[in-house]
């Protein structure tokens, strides 16, 4: 077993830099928990401070006036420029609307358009326009059917809001649980790890005049090969070990409630998979620190911004979309993000889940082939 105490000598070595990459790991997910993981659970119109110039003083202004005043926060203003520039200055009001005199025969019944005048740069003006036209709209529809300006009034008053439902398909009241965040920035723990943990493991191997001596050696090649593949599977499913049982008790019940649990584990696993060939095939082909840094610092941070480990999917590009779907980090986010989404209903996508999965095992396999393929003409050149 010389060779698998080798691997673990080297490996506690590393200790430090292991714990170092689960502190940072802990460090970031605890912050984009915090940040991230603060949702809002009620929802509510924004209140818009709308100033009213009432020229009119008929029920159908009164009716405009009361429909706004149902989401806004409602100041009635005298009709003095410099004093509506002032309240506009001042954002005592975001809002003006200017009713004129016969209202209801020139922008009912008639198509005049009211004058109004908002906040520059603001969002507002917009939000409080489609209350108007929405109102002049409902306003002309009753008109045009018969009914009078006090009738079409006291309709718009009695109007009832929207009520909106939301379906909880995930099993989670709408929120998304703490645990999402923490297996959604696993990637940058697994490929940082194992490929540093591998890549000083093989390059130790590689060094100097071991690789011939090591041919020479009374130990078969072959028994050689399994007792650094058993070394690297024990590294491995340590550290998968480790973050699993961090995510027991960090979410326990409400991780374990979940009944799609166990598809997060087999995902990590599939993930850790992939990190433990990709660590090979680097380990493979470094000759140096330097190059070991660099090689890991673009794959690690490059796949976890790109495939939606540090940004959400739903923010990453249509074009960086389509790459990221070339990287094996990218499907195992996907799983994890049909997890989150469907949670206790996440039945109703098992096809997408298993293909993810799968996905992710065939990245490995076509990572060790091409480990198999870079160790095969590095061992011809030696």
């Amino acid at each position: 077993m010389a060779v698998f105490k080798a691997y673990m000598k080297i490996a506690r070595k590393n200790f430090w830099m292991i714990l170092m990459y689960l502190g940072i790991f802990f460090a970031v997910t605890a912050m984009f928990q915090m940040f991230a993981g603060e949702e809002t659970q009620d929802y509510s119109a924004r209140s818009v401070p709308v100033g009213i110039v009432d020229d009119d003083r008929g029920e159908a202004a009164a009716g405009l006036a009361a429909y706004i005043g149902k989401t806004n926060e409602v100041v009635m203003l005298d009709k003095d420029r410099e004093s509506m520039q002032e309240d506009l200055f001042y954002r005592n009001v975001e809002y003006i609307v200017r009713i004129p005199e016969n209202f209801f025969e020139t922008c009912i019944l008639g198509e005049e358009s009211l004058k109004v005048t908002s906040v520059p740069g603001t969002y507002s003006g917009h939000y409080v326009e489609q209350q108007i036209d929405n109102f002049v709209n409902f306003a002309r529809v009753y008109a045009a059917a018969g009914f009078s300006e006090e009738e079409i009034a006291d309709a718009a008053a009695d109007r009832e809001s929207a009520s909106v439902e939301l379906m909880d398909f995930s099993g989670n009241e709408g929120g998304t649980p703490a645990y999402v965040f923490y297996y959604r920035y696993l990637p940058y723990l697994f490929l940082s790890v194992l490929c540093y943990v591998m890549g000083y493991i093989l390059m130790g191997f590689g060094r100097g005049s071991l690789p011939q001596r090591m041919k020479a050696s009374a130990v078969p090649a072959r028994r050689q090969s399994l007792e650094g593949f058993a070394a690297s599977g024990v590294l491995a499913i340590s550290l998968w070990l480790i973050a699993t049982l961090a995510a027991l008790v960090l979410y326990s019940r409400e991780f374990l409630n979940n009944s799609a649990a166990g598809w997060y584990l087999i995902n990590s696993f599939a993930l850790l998979l992939v990190s433990l060939s990709l660590a090979y095939f680097v380990g493979t082909l470094v000759k140096t620190s330097d190059a070991l840094n660099g090689i890991v610092n673009i794959l690690g941070l490059g796949m976890c911004f790109l495939c939606g480990v540090f940004v959400e999917m739903d923010y990453l590009s249509g074009p960086v979309r389509k790459a990221a779907q070339f990287l094996p980090v990218y499907w195992y986010e996907s799983v994890n993000t049909l997890l989150a989404r469907y949670g206790d209903s996440a039945g109703n996508v098992m096809t997408q889940i298993l293909s993810g999965i799968g996905i992710q095992v065939l990245f490995a396999a076509a990572l060790v082939c091409l480990t198999l393929a870079a160790a095969k003409r590095k061992e011809r050149a030696v």
